[in-house]
């Protein structure tokens, strides 16, 4: 029987501890590049593989382990005082789901708000050295195109979304695509014909335009269907103004959309019922949203899965922007809300939804 090379066997080859190459062997950063490369190159040579059953009973002894706390997790957030980054359900989900995962794991997730603390990226890249924190969450960042220029290179890190550019991390999302396609298709399966996107162009970009191209390629697959021109810049006007040219002129019979409007509230202003004459659905619902029809997005999951990959990342002693960034998307599930129904018939007519509004009266 071929005996298995150990790392004992690599250590004395090299002329130092075991422990040393063990470290090495996972690139952890207080390990030389020197010493790394020569470590791994008599690895090479010596034919070293890890033993994966070794490797298993360490993860189940680990499991098996009451997590005790190891850490602070670094929550960042970009955002400006006057608007709330937890105030976004799908936001606050990603929160409370790296939190509770984070517990489990003998972590803790502390919050720091440039914005709100005052901070300029350089001091709270030391605030965060000193603390020794190693793992950054970058949550979402206000707007698409946003860099936010902190001392990476100390710090494990995992992105939420796209809106961070340039793109250079490890991040974990929604696969809003696949999200997208859900939503097109089970309208379609209800009955629907025209379907009508409705989603402001900057919350479509920090999705890296994940829902105009889910329309798209919808109708690219079914080109018989009544194709709605998307409504993706509501910028003449107030966006209700906006939205209610758009809805007199396209008619769909059901909106698809995004974002904080209220377009149920819009749409019954307009004389139209829901969903008795219009279907309305949201492409990301807030998990305790039992009304809308839509796609949930799972975003305690997307927090629970960020963390997970931080927390490995950490015991690899991984740092900095990695040379190939890797993308976790969750998939999302349609939920039937109280905001569409099947058609069995046409639901209301074109004519009837491009009538003119009316206005009530005023008594003189």
């Amino acid at each position: 029987m071929i005996q298995r090379v150990t790392l004992r066997d690599i250590a004395k080859e090299v002329g130092v501890h075991y422990s040393t190459v063990s470290m090495a062997l996972r690139d952890n950063p207080r390990i030389s590049s020197e010493v790394k490369a020569q470590i791994k190159a008599v690895a090479d040579r010596l034919g070293y593989v890890p033993d994966a059953a070794l490797s298993a009973l360490n993860a189940y002894r680990k499991a098996k382990l009451q997590a005790h706390y190891q850490s602070t997790i670094a929550w960042i957030d970009n955002w400006s005082g006057e608007y709330r980054l937890r105030d976004q359900p799908t936001f606050d989900e990603y929160f409370r789901g790296a939190s509770e995962r984070a517990r489990e794991l003998g972590y803790n997730v502390e919050e720091f708000s440039l914005k709100r603390d005052n901070l300029t990226p350089d001091q709270l890249s030391r605030i965060l050295r000193n603390r020794g924190i190693r793992g950054l969450l970058l949550a979402p960042q206000p707007a698409a195109g946003t860099w936010l220029p902190l001392a990476y290179e100390w710090f494990s890190v995992i992105a939420f979304g796209y809106s961070l550019y340039p793109r250079i991390f490890n991040l974990v999302t929604n696969h809003q695509i696949h999200s997208a396609n859900l939503a097109f298709n089970t309208l379609k399966e209800l009955g629907y014909k025209r379907i009508g996107l409705y989603v402001h162009r900057s919350h479509d970009d920090k999705v890296d335009n994940a829902y105009s191209i889910g329309h798209w390629i919808y109708h690219k697959k079914h080109p018989q269907e009544q194709r709605i021109e998307p409504c993706l810049d509501p910028s003449i006007g107030s966006p209700k103004e906006t939205f209610e040219r758009w809805f007199r002129k396209t008619a769909p019979d059901v909106v698809l959309f995004l974002g904080g409007f209220d377009l149920a509230n819009w749409i019954r202003q307009l004389g139209v019922r829901i969903p008795e004459d219009v279907g309305l659905a949201n492409l990301s619902l807030a998990a305790a949203d039992t009304t809308l029809s839509g796609v949930y997005e799972n975003g305690i999951m997307i927090g629970r899965t960020a963390v997970d990959n931080l927390v490995e990342m950490l015991q690899r002693g991984e740092q900095g922007p990695p040379t190939t960034p890797i993308r976790i998307l969750v998939e999302g599930v349609w939920r039937n809300g109280e905001t569409t129904r099947p058609q069995t018939g046409a639901a209301l007519t074109a004519d009837a939804r491009k009538k003119p509004v009316r206005r009530a009266r005023r008594s003189k």
